[in-house]
């Protein structure tokens, strides 16, 4: 059809020889494993010839010929990220990056979706032609999930992998745990190579607190994005394309959204612009309010509200209901029984005491700098929720379900913390009642069975599967109905396992010194997270152990728990 195209041979250098043109092994012996990995190179091409997605390259023809094979794909005339960053010498500013990320996502989408995973995104195999368009390459490392008969992958060879851009599943060569949360993370990786050209710490020195480092020019929201997606433990990372594409706020502006672009922080020396409001203001004049407090400017309208208070206007706290929806406040019964609409659930009393929060002795080698200092802390008598918040009851409060897997009586997960936010404010607008998150230290003393603690590892138990869904423990790889293994010393349900919980405060260090009702930080970057999901290993469903994600981080593996 005189069109360039570009054909790929199997052929393993270390174990291949010509003899004309024929593809011969040099060892005999070594036959079968010549074998196996041919059949591999038939199946990366197979998985090509699947995705149908303009930054994937498309294979036109499989066959076998001189002894062994090839495939028939696109040419592309234009260089990969890694050649790029040689030639620029520099790192790539994030008006570059963006554009390159948005494609990547938009191709890792596609990919996904037909339940292959890359397993070897790197600079290497990103590649740009001349018009800037992306095209996401090399599959040979990838794998495909089958659902048939059970969960079993297509092949047994172990898994490629490139030092820095490989998460600790596949480190470890569990295919298991490996899905679209691996090529996310190696996908921050490429970010974060492209944004700063450092050298990448290996997951296991993050996992162990080494920070990444960002020069000045990186801004702090492309910093959050990076952190999350290079989250060593792969449940706190963006779980699917769809995650980072709501981080960037893609699902709300079509694709337009400016995330790297900050205001300015200087005030004297430059006019600060709000990031997505540029309206040029012409022979301004005062605009009276209407009665509905509804103004418009061009075709955009928004609600304003006046902050003057008329002298005998009561100020209404947040959360309180509007009184002309003559919402009754509803009792908490003597067994601690709360419903709305058709829905019931239970908050348990938990004493108030004092404790010890943190690396207790109990905790031994799994403890984690983050944990320690060990510090006494003291708190009031609170009400804590039997189990984390229901699908069913997230349904009945907001109308909606958000979960990845939908069952009633699963925990509700991919919710944000300002999701939970949302849900409180309706919930105590339904009930008349004042409904928060717990506290960091109200979690931990609850979940060590407060007054009634018996000094366990995990909530209620020394032996993890006594008490908790979670990597390893029987049932699988996802969520599991509340309430179906054993409480704690309190009847409080699942707080090691299931979902990691959403807790009130920001994340910050502790102190060494005794508190009273403490809540870490006024303000911060991330939220506390507790607890362990249903993808943790053991030592990450522990009583201490706490993690930290934006307010806007969302996943398939967290949740929360109702306190008041």
């Amino acid at each position: 059809f005189e069109e360039t195209c570009a054909m790929k041979e199997f052929f393993m250098k270390d174990l291949n020889l010509r003899d004309n043109n024929t593809v011969t092994v040099s060892m005999p012996d070594k036959r079968s494993l010549f074998e196996a990995h041919r059949e591999k190179f038939i199946k990366e091409a197979r998985r090509l010839r699947k995705l149908h997605n303009k930054h994937i390259i498309q294979v036109h023809d499989l066959f076998e010929e001189n002894g062994t094979a090839y495939y028939i794909m696109d040419f592309i005339s234009g260089e990969s990220l890694k050649t790029r960053m040689n030639r620029l010498g520099r790192a790539m500013t994030e008006e570059e990056v963006l554009p390159i990320l948005r494609q990547a996502i938009d191709a890792l989408d596609a990919v996904h979706q037909e339940q292959i995973w890359h397993l070897d995104i790197k600079p290497d195999n990103i590649m740009i032609d001349a018009k800037g368009k992306l095209y996401l390459i090399d599959f040979g490392a990838s794998k495909q999930l089958h659902t048939v008969d059970g969960y079993t992958i297509d092949t047994s060879l172990s898994m490629a992998l490139t030092l820095g851009y490989a998460p600790l599943e596949q480190m470890e060569q569990n295919l298991r745990l490996c899905g679209p949360w691996t090529d996310l993370y190696a996908l921050g990786a490429t970010l974060y190579k492209l944004l700063t050209n450092n050298s990448i710490p290996s997951p296991t020195e993050l996992l162990y607190g080494t920070q990444l480092t960002f020069p000045p020019t990186v801004s702090q929201r492309a910093q959050e994005l990076i952190n999350w997606m290079m989250k060593p433990i792969y449940g706190q990372r963006p779980q699917s394309a769809a995650d980072v594409r709501s981080f960037l706020g893609d699902d709300k502006n079509n694709g337009e959204a400016t995330i790297f672009v900050e205001p300015d922080n200087n005030p004297a020396e430059e006019t600060i612009i709000e990031e997505q409001l540029a309206i040029p203001i012409e022979d301004e004049k005062p605009i009276d309010l209407p009665e509905d407090g509804i103004v418009t400017v061009g075709n955009v309208s928004f609600i304003a509200e006046s902050d003057i208070i008329p002298a005998e206007e009561t100020i209404v706290e947040e959360q309180v209901v509007n009184p002309t929806e003559e919402v009754k406040p509803v009792d908490l019964h003597e067994d601690g029984i709360v419903t709305v609409g058709n829905v019931s659930f239970k908050m348990i009393r938990v004493e108030g005491g004092m404790f010890m929060m943190g690396a207790t002795p109990e905790q031994e080698e799994d403890a984690e700098e983050n944990e320690k200092p060990a510090h006494q802390v003291t708190l009031d008598t609170f009400f804590l929720g039997e189990t984390v918040v229901t699908q069913e009851l997230w349904q009945a409060v907001m109308g909606s379900n958000l979960s990845s897997i939908k069952e009633p009586q699963r925990p509700i997960e991919r919710v944000s913390w300002d999701d939970c936010q949302d849900f409180i404010h309706k919930l105590n607008s339904l009930t008349g009642m004042n409904f928060r998150l717990p506290t960091e230290a109200e979690w931990e003393y609850a979940a060590r069975g407060g007054q009634a603690s018996n000094g366990f590892k995990y909530a209620g138990s020394n032996v993890i599967d006594d008490v908790a869904h979670c990597n390893g423990i029987l049932g699988g790889q996802r969520t599991h109905n509340v309430a179906t293994k054993q409480p704690n010393e309190l009847g409080l349900y699942d707080m090691s396992g299931n979902v990691w919980e959403w807790c009130q405060d920001w994340y910050s260090p502790y102190s060494s010194g005794s508190q009273t009702n403490p809540i870490c930080s006024s303000s911060g970057s991330f939220r506390v997270i507790r607890g362990g999901g249903w993808n943790s290993y053991a030592r990450y469903c522990r009583v201490s152990i706490r993690r930290n994600n934006a307010p806007s981080d969302s996943s398939d593996s967290l949740g929360l728990r109702l306190a008041f």
